[in-house]
């Protein structure tokens, strides 16, 4: 064998490299979608694609506020929408204004009930009690929930309008005839409450409840002022305990003559009255995780369609097909026969990229949205271009004398490098926008990141083994295949070494360098 050349045997060992390389990769991606398959997995979409919810929450004028206390009113926001079940809701800062996205949710007053409540809870004593008819009513207030003072009230006194009373018959009363309570000091506050539950009450049967724990401290000062109470004159305002929530009486109930006076009511538990099931339980889950520091004011909030979703996404994946068969149509016409192999290679890129968004979906949430779609569009171009190069540095080596099999590997080597600078930085710019930027635009700059590394890995495993082999296989490296002119190219499998073309006064063409330079 003569010097430079490469035998049989090194082609085959090749040959069975590129082989393991291609078989493991398919072997990953068919196990990647049989357990999607199995699992009966899809992609989870965003707001905009499934339709939902969307607030955007900006604190009440006049409030200090700084960025911890942001953060904590953005935790505290999502605990409750967690304890609502909906599946990957985006809860962010935009400066000091905070984006709620909830996806699937329809029912846009029980989020907006749930999550920019306040949650203030005071437990106070009863000093006084305003009914409609008592002249002094109409100087209690006209606001609902309005915490004024009223005439000459005790040291501390203050009145707060009912919401919520309900007549002797069970009937809600008009505005007009609900009770003003004139309210003692905060004895016990939200922040005494470790735990909040709904319940029905086992005795009437038909009322819901919000069970209290109180914690340690709470529990002693709930005893204490129920001691007091239970001291107070059978059927006397001053009996009752009223429970205010953001400034509204929930409940105002009497001591129980079977509390008895000097001991009150131990064991660290208290109730609230509602109204239905969903009061009760929305009520107890705002109670539980807790009242927000600051008052928050609704900016915007609007529903999403689920049919404008279902349109964005079909429109969506439209395009992303649109391009990909334009690409596949250019790439074919350009490249012939190793068009073919690009196809493949794009479709292999499609299958791990969407495998992928599935996966992280179901595995750590991720949902895809319309300008998550569009990353994916514009990372077709990205995978196109990885292509194109190749093919283009395969043709550079192919004019410069080398084989079709060393252009094949000379042409990866060159390739690579270009790709995985450019791809380097288009995942650097992704990287620094995920992190910059807030809402859908982070599904983009994920998506594109994803992508991004996908194109790489997938270059340097089944573009390369796929392009390999079609090079060191007789039959299928053709000139008409391998996208060149007849008179280039004669493909060989024996490898000699690379060899310059030479220079004639009357030049014999491409075909006569590469044949002299083969032989040399």
């Amino acid at each position: 064998m003569g010097k430079g050349s490469v035998g049989k045997g090194s082609v085959g060992k090749g040959m069975g490299k590129l082989v393991a390389v291609l078989v493991a990769f398919l072997v990953v991606v068919a196990g990647m979608w049989g357990t999607i398959a199995a699992l009966g997995w899809s992609p989870q979409l965003g707001l905009d694609l499934r339709g939902g919810v969307s607030i955007t929450l900006v604190p009440a004028a006049g409030q200090a506020i700084d960025d911890e206390v942001l953060d904590q009113t953005v935790q505290i926001i999502r605990q409750r929408v967690d304890g609502l079940g909906v599946a990957e809701p985006e809860i962010a800062r935009q400066g000091d204004t905070v984006l709620v996205q909830l996806p699937g949710v329809t029912d846009r007053e029980q989020a907006e009930q749930v999550i920019g409540r306040t949650a203030q809870l005071q437990f106070r004593r009863v000093v006084e009690i305003i009914p409609p008819d008592d002249p002094a009513y109409a100087d209690a207030g006209d606001a609902c929930g309005q915490e004024v003072l009223v005439g000459p009230p005790p040291e501390d006194a203050e009145v707060v309008l009912c919401e919520g009373d309900v007549g002797e018959d069970g009937q809600a009363l008009a505005p007009e005839e609900r009770l003003k309570y004139r309210l003692g000091t905060v004895d016990l506050g939200g922040s005494d409450v470790t735990d909040a539950a709904a319940a029905l009450d086992q005795g009437l049967g038909t009322q819901w409840l919000v069970n209290l724990e109180l914690d340690g401290q709470g529990a002693q000062a709930f005893a204490a002022v129920t001691a007091e109470l239970a001291c107070e004159p059978p059927g006397a305002a001053t009996r009752q305990f009223a429970v205010v929530l953001d400034g509204v009486v929930e409940s105002a109930p009497t001591m129980s003559d079977n509390v008895v006076c000097g001991t009150g009511i131990t064991g660290g538990s208290a109730v609230i009255t509602t109204g239905g099931e969903d009061e009760a339980r929305e009520l107890a889950l705002v109670l539980r995780t807790g009242a927000l520091p600051i008052q928050l004011e609704f900016a915007t909030s609007q529903s999403v369609s689920p049919t404008l979703g279902s349109a964005s996404l079909t429109a969506g994946l439209q395009a992303g097909f649109i391009g990909l068969v334009l690409v596949a149509l250019y790439l074919l016409a350009l490249y012939r026969g190793i068009g073919l192999a690009a196809i493949a290679e794009l479709a292999a890129f499609g299958a791990m990229v969407y495998g992928l968004i599935i996966v992280l979906g179901n595995t750590v949430g991720f949902t895809l949205t319309l300008a998550g779609i569009a990353g994916i569009i514009v990372s077709i171009g990205i995978a196109a271009d990885s292509s194109i190069i190749y093919r283009e540095r395969y043709r550079d080596e192919i004019r410069a004398g080398r084989t079709v099999r060393t252009a094949a590997d000379a042409a990866f080597t060159s390739a690579f490098r270009t790709n995985l600078t450019g791809n380097t930085v288009s995942f650097l710019a992704a990287g620094v926008l995920y992190i910059l930027a807030v809402g859908p635009v982070r599904g983009f700059a994920f998506t594109l990141g994803l992508s991004t590394l996908i194109d790489t890995l997938l270059f340097a495993t089944f573009t390369r083994s796929l392009f390999g082999l079609i090079a060191r296989s007789p039959k299928l490296a053709t000139s008409r295949l391998m996208g060149l002119r007849a008179d280039v190219v004669t493909p060989t499998l024996v490898d000699d070494a690379p060899a310059q073309p030479e220079r004639s006064e009357r030049g014999s063409g491409d075909a006569s360098r590469v044949d002299r330079g083969a032989n040399r």
